[in-house]
């Protein structure tokens, strides 16, 4: 009796903990899409059957952490956890971050962001936008693949992996074209060299990057960069959006959210 007993409570365990890592791929999935998500979407992503997933969304709806559109019927962040979010981010150092980004911003006239690796990505976790015209409006949560981006050149340049090691990485997930390995090697070790990394983007033509790593510890997951027409980051302007660039990365990694993201 008492096996019995002991052996239904744990599974009952085992459904609560079942539960909340399902309530955690919904939390994920509402927060990385901007503009929210339907049931059907949220049940295809997390790869949940769409009786669990309306289930999972009532209580996350009743409890604050989610709400629906009622027009669009798309499922966002609820109050509970936008004012989680606040106090985490307050917390973590991210007004002194945006204010090193406003500091950029007025030094370059560029646009600036901070981002962070995740696996072979950069996540974008604060952008400033330029005050010209003509400029890059980055978005926080925008996702690029670490080996397409300034910032992801910067991280890996200086990462514990060795370039000759990156570029084979990139190489081995088949995702390399012919040729691109050796260039992205040569690439890593001249932003070693001069401690920045340049990237133009090939899918929007005339748009440059400058972008420096933020080192925490000795590691570099999180990486600060300008962004805007190569016209306006060439030559003179150029090499002092580097060091305005290299100043802000020093002010930023004795901020809390660094540290935090070195440990991540």
């Amino acid at each position: 009796m008492k096996a019995e007993t002991e052996g239904g409570a744990a599974a009952a365990r085992a459904g609560e903990v079942r539960s909340v890592a399902r309530a955690g791929l919904l939390l994920n999935a509402v927060v990385d899409e901007p503009g929210g998500r339907s049931l059907t979407e949220l049940a295809a992503v997390t790869d949940l059957n769409i009786s669990t997933v309306h289930r999972l969304l009532r209580t996350l709806c009743s409890e604050g952490l989610l709400c629906r559109d009622p027009v669009s019927e798309r499922f966002l962040p609820g109050p509970l956890l936008m004012r989680l979010a606040r106090r985490s981010l307050s917390s973590a150092g991210l007004p002194e971050a945006a204010d090193a980004l406003r500091g950029l911003v007025d030094a370059t006239g560029e646009t600036a962001s901070l981002g962070v690796r995740r696996a072979d990505e950069v996540v974008v976790l604060l952008s400033m936008p330029s005050l010209a015209p003509f400029r890059y409006d980055g978005q926080p949560g925008m996702r690029r693949p670490v080996w397409h981006s300034a910032m992801g050149l910067a991280v890996l340049a200086f990462a514990e992996a060795p370039p000759q090691e990156a570029a084979r990485r990139w190489e081995d997930g088949g995702t390399a074209p012919a040729g691109a390995a050796d260039r992205l090697r040569d690439e890593l070790l001249t932003t070693q060299f001069r401690g920045h990394a340049v990237f133009d983007d090939p899918e929007a033509p005339g748009l440059r990057a400058v972008a420096v790593p933020v080192l925490t510890d000795g590691r570099v997951w999180t990486a600060v960069e300008v962004q805007g027409p190569a016209a306006r980051l060439e030559g003179e302007r150029l090499e002092a959006a580097a060091a305005a660039l290299k100043r802000a990365a020093l002010h930023l990694q004795d901020l809390p959210i660094s540290l935090a993201l070195s440990r991540a």
